[in-house]
């Protein structure tokens, strides 16, 4: 059923309707009223980098027009070269150009409560050394990115590099079958990782190495690290993640993961059993 609470910019509406300053300014709207209990939504994710010469117009602009959408709500963020979001859209919003897509859900079901887009000085906090003089990475130049069905036949070769970009608390919460952990407690620490990993030959650069993480965002990072940082010559990532993985695994009734996916943000109360989660913004 297609039917919503009107999220149009009534009177009403433009004073739920707020905007702060900075590198990280936030235009945000909670709707005044419940959206319409019959409305179903569907939860998505997607990111891409690309170059954005003013964030702060195309925030605005979006905005504007995503209010016009009965029943959108999730968070956007806009970089000067990246754009990211999470959230939940009425589920047949997409059906020309699908993102990732999750679950689709009852709107009675606590994901996200309003609508956000802000600008940020990046997507996520890295902490890469460079020295000076350095240029910064190219994000365009990471590594190949496997499709879900190709991952999953990739994996089932003997003695693979496979590697968990994720943090150690998300990694004991569930893994794929012989990856191998970083075991960091925060992003940052991933860099001084790998570059002893690759010292003490437990990355061979000459081999293939496989890399995931939740969504793919952090991989973008890692995967162009291994590459033009430390010389590996054949990274490949997880398209969409583990979250894409997850999607194309319960259709294929087949999988090579284990245990649970840890999420940051609010899409966990969309599983049967809550759990801690996350994302990576």
């Amino acid at each position: 059923t297609r039917s919503a609470t009107d999220l149009s910019l009534s009177s009403s509406n433009v004073q739920s309707s707020t905007t702060t300053s900075g590198s990280s300014a936030v235009r945000s709207f909670r709707p005044s009223t419940p959206i319409d209990s019959e409305l179903q939504l569907q939860l998505l994710s997607f990111y891409r980098f690309v170059p954005i010469s003013n964030p702060a117009a195309i925030r605005d602009a979006l905005f504007d027009q995503l209010l016009l959408i009965p029943g959108v709500r999730g968070q956007f963020m806009w970089l000067p070269k990246t754009f990211g979001k999470e959230g939940c859209l009425p589920f047949d919003a997409f059906e020309q150009n699908p993102p990732n897509m999750g679950d689709v859900v009852d709107s009675n079901v606590s994901t996200f409560d309003r609508l956000i887009v802000r600008t940020r000085d990046y997507i996520l906090r890295d902490g890469i050394p460079l020295e000076d003089g350095d240029a910064p990475l190219d994000w365009s130049d990471a590594g190949t990115e496997l499709d879900a069905e190709d991952w999953h036949e990739q994996l089932q070769q003997n003695n693979i590099q496979l590697f968990d970009c994720r943090n150690d608390y998300e990694s004991d919460q569930g893994t794929f079958q012989s990856a191998q952990p970083l075991n960091t407690k925060t992003f940052s620490e991933t860099w001084s990782v790998l570059d002893d990993q690759v010292k003490s030959d437990a990355i061979n650069p000459e081999e293939p190495v496989y890399i995931f993480c939740t969504g793919g965002i952090r991989c973008v990072k890692v995967g162009s690290y291994l590459k033009n940082k430390l010389g590996c010559k054949d990274v490949r990532s997880l398209r969409h993640g583990i979250i894409g993985y997850e999607q194309w695994a319960s259709d294929a009734d087949q999988s090579l993961w284990d245990g649970e996916n840890f999420l940051f943000d609010k899409r966990r109360f969309s599983k049967e059993e809550p759990e801690q989660s996350d994302e990576e913004s």
